[in-house]
């Protein structure tokens, strides 16, 4: 194939149609590949060649036939066969880029014609120069490349994208052929239009392909743009989607893990603070290896390092920032020295390939992405016979398709899918930190609601501690009773404070604060009492109780974790005791007891506020403490006072009554002596009276039976006193006489008994006596009038022994519980009728005192009106009194109240049924303790 000047019309024609037609399809025609075919077959129909093909180069220099036309017959297909890089030495490239050479081979005449766009001036520059072809002979070498493959006329142009070589446009032709200057001026138009078709073309595909990683970019931001939930595992699946992986992971903090907060930190401490969403095949981690997670590893954090020094000196140096580093693109595991420790996890699996992404938002490191890459078994068909050899310098032997097969191919990473990974690296680093700060104010106002509701309850419970403060201070106020303040206090602050028990602690008074018991608790039921369990613990005494002494709060959230002596977790362990909050209760400058607040169940973090209330409660009890005890020591001073007045009255009613009685048996001792002399006087000459009126009688007698003739004067005057009558009643007056005299001095001796002025001391009596002499003493209000009849006494005596007592006070006993007997009975009969009879009952017996003491009981009943219900526990009272004014004052049975119980230890009740009459019950011991 030669080249020809020859103008031909008809050809300067035919290639403006040519042009004509390839830039009306380059208008139409979008894709690249439909160009190239539509371009190759109008340029085979141009030049009527065998074949015309167009062959593109791949970046490791070898090529492929990507656009073919041609005579089926004539030349055998060559679409889509490869061809080594080494087919076309670096030499000829040379010349096709900087001079756009264009070459024209004859094999019958073993010529090659080139001619030259481009020429390279001296300043390096290129300018146009459009030579004229000149020939040369052709290499032997190339000519039997071409003659093995069935050439003999071909045309090669370069085709150029700016300044590097796209490909070549070539025509083949089985025989010689020539071509004219129009036609190579021709097909170089097409060459350039082709050329502006590829610029086009390749800004088409970029385009095409930014688009497609835009919508990769928008639809995973989309899935990141989520909030409050954010779908990671779908935004993972579809970025391994995106980059063809078989398989990805996306290593992030747990949201749940609190401590530490950096994902740094959390990848060195435990792998229970990361969260891992996986996709596809994954990495098997040995059982024996160090971390279970490949993330773990130092070798991302040593990757990462590097990256954020390199692009800090970057920014010094002030150059452009560059964030490629920030992927780490590995397209062979197994030729990476620093992923050695590794590589055994991935043994298992094909994963081949790894492109890591590391993901920072202002230099903090959010996590890691890993997209995982299978090896591909390809295919590849290549023109002719082919050895790897530098040796083999001469042409192909045959042009026959072979076939190359390759197993476990490595796919590397491509700009694109490294600037691809940096734009999703930055769409997921700031959807994760948006999630983060999502999260934190989420948190902050969680944190923030939950602050109030804390404070709102604090603030509730401030409010009832002080009312429980107010209650405890009210309750003083009220009562002053520590133990119902005690009580009180236990039960409402077990309850603010949620406790499981709260107690008042006591120590004994000189037990150097080492004994002492609960006194008052309140406890959660099921837990143990301590209630009045006495408690030694010398622990206490000896190690703490200094510290209470000086008002110190004691606050322990877990015994065990206290440090505590042994000895003192022994006592606390004994009541179930975990947690313990204890203040002191103070009575003046010494350590009365405990206030203490127990946890049982579990430890207990104690609140400030829960401390500032115990102290508050402890102060208020040390103050109710002092005040009950200056109650205590008034109480007993008014009690001293009150005991002393009523001494004092007793003394004065006793001095009064014993002035009385002393007056009246006085006056009885007086009369009785003086009615006893005159009394012993008669009663002595009775019975000499007798004696003598008998004897007259007798003589008188006498002269009667011997004197028969009485004087009339006599007889007259027998006749006038009636001497028989007066010798008849004489002995019966005499007799009266004596009765009577007999009955002065009974009464007499009864005045004296009453009186007993000589028995003041303790002395052997018969009761039986004393009641009798008191009753001769009342004889006079006993008998009938004559507006009344007489009172029945009715004597029920048992055989008593004499008793030992004071007989005089114990006559006034009788005295007065005979005298208002007496009154009872009048005021009945009084108030009755007249038919009523009134009683009085005496009864004595032999019984014995609850202290087992043998005693006498004299029960003097009557049946009166009774005395009301309401009243008769006063009766015993001095001064009181249920009769009328004048009549009585109210000394009588006071007085014999403390007559039968202080003198003799005896017991003095009554008992009274309304409208039934009143019984005295009096019991004395037959001998009397002498004090």
């Amino acid at each position: 194939m030669t080249v020809v000047n020859k103008q031909n019309l008809n050809v300067s024609l035919k290639g403006r149609n040519l042009l004509d037609c390839i830039s009306d399809r380059i208008r139409r025609l979008l894709e690249l590949e439909d160009i190239l075919k539509t371009t190759s077959s109008e340029l085979q129909k141009f030049t009527s060649v065998n074949r015309a093909m167009i062959y593109q180069f791949r970046a490791d220099g070898s090529g492929e036939v990507v656009a073919e036309s041609r005579e089926e017959d004539k030349l055998p297909s060559l679409i889509g066969l490869n061809f080594p890089a080494d087919d076309i030495p670096d030499y000829a490239r040379e010349l096709f880029i900087k001079s756009r050479v264009r070459s024209v081979v004859n094999v019958e005449t073993q010529q090659i014609a080139q001619s030259r766009l481009f020429q390279i001036n001296n300043d390096g520059d290129t300018e146009v120069v459009a030579e004229d072809f000149s020939s040369r002979k052709l290499d032997l070498c190339h000519m039997e490349y071409l003659t093995a493959m069935g050439v003999k006329s071909s045309l090669v142009m370069p085709l150029m994208y700016h300044d590097e070589l796209w490909g070549l446009l070539v025509l083949h032709h089985s025989e010689a052929r020539e071509f004219s200057e129009d036609e190579i001026e021709a097909i170089q138009m097409v060459v350039n239009l082709l050329s502006i078709a590829i610029a086009q073309n390749t800004i088409l595909v970029k385009v095409r392909a930014q688009g497609q990683r835009q919508t990769v970019i928008n639809q995973i931001g989309n899935l990141l743009r989520l909030l409050p939930d954010l779908e990671l595992q779908v935004a993972l699946e579809e970025t391994v989607k995106a980059f063809g992986g078989s398989g990805g992971r996306l290593c992030l903090k747990n949201e749940d893990s609190k401590i530490p907060e950096a994902f740094a930190e959390c990848l060195k401490i435990n792998s229970e603070y990361l969260k891992v969403y996986t996709c596809g095949k994954q990495p098997i981690i040995p059982e024996t290896a160090k971390y279970s997670l490949i993330e773990q590893y130092a070798v991302w954090e040593e990757y990462y390092q590097n990256s954020e020094d390199s692009q800090s000196n970057q920014l010094k140096n002030n150059k452009s920032k560059n964030n490629e580093l920030t992927v780490w693109a590995i397209s062979d595991i197994y030729q990476t020295p620093k992923l050695r420790n590794l590589q055994v996890a991935f043994q298992p699996t094909s994963i081949r390939s790894i492109l890591f992404i590391t993901l920072s938002y202002r230099q903090e490191l959010l996590g890691y992405i890993s997209i995982f890459r299978d090896t591909q078994d390809i295919e590849k068909l290549w023109a002719g016979q082919f050895e790897v050899d530098v040796r083999q310098l001469y042409p192909r032997q045959s042009f026959q398709v072979w076939k190359e097969s390759k197993q476990a191919h490595i796919r590397k990473w491509t700009v694109e899918e490294i600037e691809l990974a940096q734009e999703l690296a930055s769409q997921f680093a700031t959807a994760i930190h948006e999630h983060n700060l999502y999260r934190q104010v989420h948190a902050a106002n969680n944190k923030l609601e939950t602050q109030v509701i804390q404070r709102t309850e604090s603030l509730q419970q401030a409010n009832e501690q002080q009312q429980i403060l107010f209650d405890v201070v009210t309750k003083m106020r009220e009562s002053l009773n520590v133990e119902t303040i005690f009580t009180t206090m236990s039960a409402e602050v077990r309850r603010v404070l949620k406790a499981d028990r709260v107690g008042v602690y006591y120590f004994y008074p000189e037990s150097q604060y080492n004994e002492g018991e609960f006194i008052a608790e309140d406890v959660t039921p099921g837990i143990p009492s301590a209630l009045a369990i006495k408690i030694h613990d010398h622990c206490f005494g000896e190690i703490y109780a200094t510290k209470y002494r000086y008002g110190r709060v004691n606050v322990i959230s877990n015994i065990y974790e206290a440090g505590l002596e042994q000895c003192f977790i022994d006592v606390l362990a004994q009541f179930a005791i975990q947690s313990t909050l204890v203040a002191p209760i103070l009575k003046g400058d010494v350590l009365w007891g405990l206030l203490c607040i127990h946890q049982c169940n579990q430890p207990r973090d104690w609140q400030a506020s829960e401390i500032q209330f115990a102290t508050q409660i402890s102060a208020q009890l040390s103050v109710a403490i002092e005040q009950a005890d200056l109650l205590a020591r008034t109480q007993n001073q008014a009690e001293t006072i009150s005991k002393a007045l009523r001494e004092l009255q007793q003394t004065q009613t006793q001095l009064i009554q014993t002035e009385k009685m002393s007056s009246l048996g006085q006056l009885v001792a007086g009369i009785a002596h003086e009615i006893n002399n005159p009394v012993n006087f008669i009663y002595g000459n009775i019975k000499h009276i007798s004696q003598y009126s008998e004897d007259l009688l007798s003589i008188l007698y006498l002269y009667q039976q011997n004197s028969l003739n009485l004087a009339p004067e006599i007889t007259e005057r027998a006749e006038e006193i009636d001497l028989d009558f007066l010798i008849e009643d004489l002995p019966n007056m005499l007799s009266s006489i004596k009765v009577g005299t007999e009955r002065i001095r009974q009464i007499v001796l009864s005045l004296r008994n009453f009186s007993r002025l000589d028995q003041a001391e303790i002395k052997p009596v018969d009761i039986h006596e004393g009641i009798d002499s008191t009753l001769v003493i009342l004889q006079h209000r006993l008998k009938a009038k004559p507006e009344s009849p007489a009172i029945q006494i009715i004597k029920e005596y048992n055989n008593l022994p004499e008793v030992e007592c004071y007989a005089g006070q114990l006559n006034q006993v009788f005295m007065n519980v005979l005298s208002n007997a007496i009154d009872a009975v009048e005021e009945r009969r009084e108030k009755d009728s007249e038919t009523h009879i009134s009683q009085i009952r005496i009864q004595t017996s032999i019984s014995q005192l609850p202290n087992l003491k043998p005693s006498v009981s004299i029960r003097i009943s009557d049946n009166g009106l009774g005395i009301p219900e309401e009243i008769i526990n006063n009766i015993f009272d001095p001064f009181f009194t249920t009769k009328t004014v004048g009549k009585g004052t109210g000394l009588g049975l006071s007085i014999s109240y403390q007559i039968v119980v202080e003198k003799h230890g005896g017991i003095f009740k009554c008992h009274s049924q309304k409208g039934q009459g009143t019984e005295f019950f009096i019991e004395i011991p037959i001998q009397i303790v002498r004090s």
